[in-house]
């Protein structure tokens, strides 16, 4: 279940494993009919890459392989019948390993789910591409200097991979935006904003700090140790320093985290920790279930 990374290489490994044996049928079921490079949305986002480099059709991955492509959105798993419900039709299953992914996780921030740019999926890749320009053309006729400077006014909610790699692919494509819609480069306004006390802080801190002066190099403004407490529609607001401070933009874009995805967090008769995830056992079996395997996103295991 779940065309993402981790479902189409099991699928892959599974088919290589069992070729010749026909007792054996693998079935991948996911809502698109193609596979997104999850890690490389920023690039389409900020017009690096064409759209079609990072989506890539199903049935062509699994050509000439013992697999079966069901596009279908699930939207329940039974566990003790050993189903999934589709809207098109019920799949049974001897062994299912939920490969389902993540979603967006918003923290209960107010506004943070209607209000943003999310980059998670190719659809808002496509979506935030789109406005980018959009606004940046509003902008180059925009005789009002408030309004003008909101339009311009990007954030990034998050300075961990994602936030810190789309803050930096917009600064470049900002230089040719600029040009095209003759629009001075000082007044576009890009900010990094996140609780975290240094960005992408997988990262060794000597190479975080690094990382942090390429941006601000690109003349992304960096701030950190700043909580969101709400965003609406032309508006963020942040807590820094215990002074509340409110921002007019029009583009907040959402990279602040995930979740398990819908599906597994619907799950019922499983044990569910960490933001939705499915706990798994040393052998990445759902816990009780020795028949129903775990990978990706949707697994949680110390």
């Amino acid at each position: 279940l779940g065309g993402g990374y981790a479902g189409v290489l099991t699928a892959k490994k599974l088919a290589k494993r069992f070729k010749k044996d026909d007792n054996i049928k693998i079935t991948l079921i996911d809502k698109n009919r193609y596979h997104t490079m999850l890690t490389e949305l920023h690039e389409v986002a900020a017009n690096r890459v064409e759209e079609d480099s990072i989506r890539i059709s199903l049935r062509r991955i699994f050509a000439g392989r013992k697999v079966e492509v069901v596009t279908d959105a699930i939207s329940k798993i039974d566990y003790e019948a050993q189903t999934l419900q589709g809207e098109l039709a019920v799949y049974s299953y001897d062994y299912l390993v939920v490969a389902s992914g993540s979603q967006p996780a918003f923290f209960g921030i107010p506004g943070a789910a209607e209000y943003t740019y999310k980059l998670w999926s190719y659809n808002d890749a496509m979506r935030l591409k789109a406005h980018t320009t959009k606004v940046f053309e509003a902008a180059m006729n925009e005789t009002d200097p408030v309004n003008k400077r909101r339009l311009l006014t990007f954030y990034v909610s998050g300075a961990g991979f994602t936030g810190v790699e789309m803050a930096g692919e917009l600064a470049e494509w900002c230089e040719s935006l600029c040009e095209q819609f003759e629009i001075e480069r000082e007044e576009v306004r890009i900010i990094e904003v996140d609780m975290l006390d240094r960005v992408v802080p997988v990262l060794t801190p000597k190479l975080s700090i690094k990382a942090q002066r390429r941006l601000e190099k690109m003349g992304v403004t960096v701030i950190l140790k700043a909580a969101i407490q709400a965003i609406g529609p032309g508006y963020i607001e942040y807590k820094k320093d215990d002074k509340i401070i409110r921002d007019e933009t029009a583009t907040v874009i959402w990279t602040a985290g995930t979740e398990g995805a819908q599906i597994a967090k619907d799950s019922s008769g499983v044990k569910q920790v960490g933001r939705g995830r499915i706990a798994a056992d040393p052998y990445l079996r759902a816990e009780g279930y020795d028949n129903v395997f775990l990978v990706g996103d949707s697994m949680f295991y110390k």
